[in-house]
């Protein structure tokens, strides 16, 4: 049957777990899952399974399934199929359809799927007739240089119909260089070829010409945040070609942030400061990266974005080769870029009457988390504390979507926990976003471990609410919010949890909440909202 041959082609690309809001369309698929070796998590909403999804393929570097049922099912996991193509990830949808032949204008729950996704993913509706072709070029796109997300509508009678002698569609893991399907071959060229050829000559001289180059480093340099392969690359690249290196938007833990040839983080309201020396800079690479305005910030220097070279192979190449002693001049360059990187990350706490400064709890996380702690990030301006003030690396991770989307955070450390028991994970959350989403804390009962979430409550959608007194003074725009009581909300799901309301109650309340074990724990830590953000003085315009 189509659901066997369907769950083997998902083992071969090492699918391990399926996320999903069970639904009638796809019932076959729930029912045959687990004699293939998938484990099913049952979750809350469709959302928030796509976003355990998301954080599975980010820790495992393997595409992740998420299936939900119909339209409805389809509607919900529409934001995390959003968020994979904005930072590409391999994340697989598979929808359960309306029977094949139905009439979509009469159908329950009919509407066009394909019309629906195909705007955010490559999307295909599986037939018989063509199923080695389409599942080859899904394939394709999960395990392309750039991964994407891949939507597959499967008709709820296609899972129990035969096939043509059942062919055995199985895929080598994904980070091979090559993947081969029985009966329909997927192209090497689609996927990531570590051993290819490539030109780096004209951007070696390019960098040995340079007086004050600046290497932006991105997600594309590596396939997982656990890819320990391209952090090592990385850093003998730095310290070969004397390069400081900026890591990219939401990629702070590609390298370590006290090595000397670390820069910053470039993210969505970086330092002021940072941004005044990268204008600096005589040449700019973006390797794995995007010129964007996140990245680039306005700036039209020179600069080069390698974006027709396979960006591990063109970092393969030039962590290969040997590079000349690094100038004076440059080695100045290096120490400043890590001197300024290191101030900003001291601690430099303000007073204010309206709630509690999140650098205290960054701080406190940053000096007790364990070196292997996963935090997981939403949303929102609280999250410049901790990329200031908390330091990451290859084996202390940070998973946050670029793209800005609202409820990653519960779900992210939800999906961390289940993977990696033997590790603290922590989420820092918005009282926005965590009420968004945090109804996967059931899953994570379900599953017999819960994260530590710390929630930044500064009663309203602060990112929003600061855009709006700036652009319209004095006007109220639907910002505020009635947050309940979190820790009473906490203990209904087992996890116990405290308030926090002052800069002296921060310490120990850390370390009781990373201390608590698999139960988990909560800490609603009542922030301020003039405090806005960690890199922006708010000035007369402040609430």
């Amino acid at each position: 049957m189509v659901v066997d041959l369907l769950c083997g082609w998902l083992r071969g690309l090492g699918v391990d777990e399926l996320c999903t809001v069970p639904g009638e369309a796809f019932l076959p698929l729930l029912a045959t899952v687990g004699e293939h070796g998938i484990r099913t998590v049952t979750t809350r909403h469709e959302g928030g399974a796509g976003f355990m999804a998301i954080a599975s393929a980010r820790l495992t570097g393997r595409p992740a399934v998420v299936a939900v049922n119909r339209s409805p099912g389809s509607a919900n996991v529409a934001i995390a199929v959003d968020a994979a193509a904005s930072d590409p990830t391999p994340l697989l949808v598979l929808v359960g359809d309306i029977p094949t032949g139905a009439d979509r204008a009469t159908a329950f729950q009919g509407a066009d799927l394909a019309g629906m996704f195909g705007a955010l993913a490559t999307t295909i509706t599986l037939s018989t007739r063509s199923l080695a072709d389409q599942l080859a070029r899904a394939a394709e796109v999960l395990l392309g240089q750039q991964p994407q997300p891949v939507v597959l509508i499967v008709p709820e009678d296609l899972w129990t119909a035969p096939t043509d002698g059942e062919p055995a569609l199985a895929i080598s893991p994904a980070t091979v260089s090559a993947a081969t399907i029985s009966s329909a071959t997927v192209s090497p060229a689609a996927v990531e070829i570590e051993e290819a050829e490539v030109d780096v000559a004209e951007l070696r001289r390019e960098l040995e010409q340079a007086r004050r180059p600046v290497l932006i480093a991105g997600r594309l340099l590596r396939r997982s945040h656990t890819d320990r392969a391209a952090t090592d690359a990385l850093t003998a690249l730095a310290e070969a070609a004397g390069l400081p290196v900026l890591v990219g938007n939401k990629q702070q833990d590609l390298l370590d942030n006290r090595h000397p040839h670390y820069a910053g983080h470039l993210h969505l309201g970086s330092p002021s400061e940072v941004r005044e020396r990268l204008s600096r800079a005589d040449l700019v690479v973006l390797l794995g990266e995007a010129p964007d305005e996140i990245h680039l910030a306005g700036w039209t220097g020179p600069r080069t974005h390698l974006e027709k070279q396979p960006p591990r192979a063109v970092l393969a190449a030039l962590a290969g080769t040997d590079w000349p002693d690094p100038s004076d001049e440059r080695r100045a360059w290096i120490r400043e870029w890590h001197e300024l990187s290191e101030r900003l990350a001291t601690p430099r706490a303000r007073s204010f009457d309206d709630g509690v400064d999140l650098t205290h709890v960054a701080a406190e996380l940053d000096a007790t988390l364990p070196d292997d702690a996963i935090i997981t990030f939403d949303a929102g301006n609280f999250s410049s504390w901790i990329h200031r003030y908390v330091h990451a690396g290859p084996r202390r991770l940070m998973l946050a979507l670029g793209n800005g989307a609202m409820g990653f955070g519960v779900p992210a450390a939800v999906a961390a926990a289940g993977r990696c028991p033997d590790r603290t994970v922590v989420c820092v959350v918005g009282d926005g976003g965590l009420l968004m989403t945090g109804d996967e804390l059931a899953t994570a009962r379900a599953g017999g471990r819960c994260p530590v979430i710390v929630v930044a409550d500064n009663g309203g959608y602060g990112t929003i609410d600061q855009h709006a007194r700036r652009k319209f003074p004095g006007q109220y725009c639907g910002t505020d919010l009635a947050t309940p009581d979190l820790v009473t909300w906490a203990r209904a799901f087992g996890v116990p949890g405290e308030h926090v309301r002052t800069p002296q109650e921060v310490p120990d309340a850390v370390r009781r909440a990373l201390s608590a074990g698999p139960d988990g724990y909560l800490l609603h830590v009542h922030t301020s909202l003039r405090a806005g953000h960690a890199n922006i003085e708010w000035g007369d315009d402040a609430p």
